[in-house]
């Protein structure tokens, strides 16, 4: 079977289901070493070989503005390298490939979501699942040995970071959200309540402050869209989502009830938001050395704050001005906005807005914590560039999440320019 496998066959089956299993194994694969590999033998090197057959197409990508402005944010970062100091060939290979890896991950995601309409959909079903069966078997595997809920839920594997776990329940709550809005049987949307209460209870027990306070902003704006969005039926949406977050609200309250003690620990941690500020303090002194062009990715982040060597300035934002200068810095916020303005701007498809959503529930949360996005495949892989890939594709005109309503009047002429019917 596998000998009569041809390149069809591969792109058909193959990359799509193995793409699917990346996507999945954030939550279940044992390590990030693992989940890297698997993501270049499965997902990286089977694309590659179809672009050097010729079966894919990547110069439409760069007629989307937010794909350039990723493209030039990345090489810029790469270029950091040659000012930094004493870096080496194995800095340029490394970081090379790094960025490679996430034109690829950018590529693959936009063509299966153009190749198959309905694929986007069902990896959402599968995330939402996959996350709550995993969400409650940690809960009651780590609770089943601590106390309940006066610890925190500490994470394993990939997320053996809290803020890691509950950035991607955050995008998971995102996406069961938008099922339940998009579901049109009233039992279907009650059944994915469960996913959406298993996430947010994960990140409840988290106790990530960042990425609960990201969450609560997403679903305000999401609601704010909805209203000024969806014309026709905005009553409906608006009265769903309203119940949706209503849910959430009874969630939060039941828990506080059982925990009152919950705020004073998770919000109230003042040594955690003076630690952050004094970090961020130390490395804007270093910062000021170069301050258009930075100090290059390989520049050490680590500060030393009442005793402890931090590793790195649990900030994006501070990091990149730090690694690229304030010319870094701009080019992320204008990739940010970019995926914004052309999400909410195609928001009319629920799809293009709830992307857009993710991209802001992304951006929210490396405010306060990460250290740099040119990496091999990491848990922001799934919050931050998979939902700017979704809006990347939404800006390519004949792409099934492409807004019609903002296409040209003479639209079959652009669709036989484009080779779409």
């Amino acid at each position: 079977m596998l000998k009569e496998m041809n390149v069809k066959q591969l792109r058909q089956y193959f990359l799509p289901a193995s793409y699917t299993v990346f996507i999945l194994g954030f939550f279940f694969f044992p390590s990030s070493k693992f989940l890297s590999n698997f993501f270049y033998l499965a997902v990286a090197f089977p694309f590659v070989i179809l672009i050097f057959m010729k079966k894919v197409d990547l110069r439409p990508l760069f007629s989307s503005r937010t794909f350039l402005l990723i493209t030039i944010y990345l090489v810029y970062m790469f270029c950091t390298l040659f000012w930094a100091d004493s870096f080496g060939v194995s800095d340029l290979s490394k970081y090379g490939r790094r960025v490679l890896y996430i034109f690829i991950f950018l590529s693959v995601t936009i063509h299966l979501t153009q190749l198959y309409p309905t694929f986007l959909e069902k990896l959402l079903a599968l995330l939402c699942w996959t996350a709550a069966a995993v969400a409650i078997a940690r809960i009651v595997s780590y609770y089943g040995q601590h106390p309940f809920p006066g610890t925190r839920l500490l994470g394993s594997g990939l997320f053996n970071l809290a803020f890691r776990a509950s950035s991607q329940y955050g995008i998971v709550a995102i996406a069961c959200t938008y099922l339940v809005l998009h579901q049109r049987a009233v039992k279907i949307k009650l059944l994915y309540v469960g996913p959406l209460l298993a996430s947010f209870s994960y990140m409840l027990l988290a106790q990530s402050r960042s990425t609960l306070l990201s969450l609560v902003v997403v679903m305000i704006a999401l609601q704010l869209s909805m209203w000024l969005l969806h014309e026709k039926d905005r009553r409906n949406y608006r009265n769903q989502l309203l119940i949706v977050m209503v849910l959430i609200f009874a969630a939060s309250a039941v828990f506080l009830r059982v925990y009152p003690e919950y705020f004073k620990l998770a919000f109230l941690r003042k040594i955690s938001y003076q630690v952050r500020l004094d970090m961020w303090g130390h490395l804007l002194v270093r910062i000021k050395n170069a301050p258009w062009f930075g100090h290059g990715l390989i520049a050490d982040p680590r500060t030393e704050v009442i005793g402890v060597v931090w590793l790195h300035p649990h900030s994006v934002y501070v990091a990149t001005l730090l690694y690229g200068g304030i010319v870094g810095l701009l080019l992320l916020i204008a990739v940010v906005i970019s995926g914004l303005w052309q999400g909410f701007g195609r928001g009319r498809q629920s799809i293009n807005l709830v992307a857009a959503c993710m991209v802001l529930y992304g951006a929210l949360c490396i405010v306060p914590n990460g250290n740099m996005l040119i990496h091999h495949p990491k848990p922001f892989w799934l919050f931050f560039w998979f939902p700017l890939a979704l809006v990347v594709a939404s800006e390519l005109p004949g792409h099934p999440l492409h807004d019609e309503t903002r296409i040209p009047k003479d639209r079959d002429t652009t669709s036989a320019a484009t080779g779409q019917e």
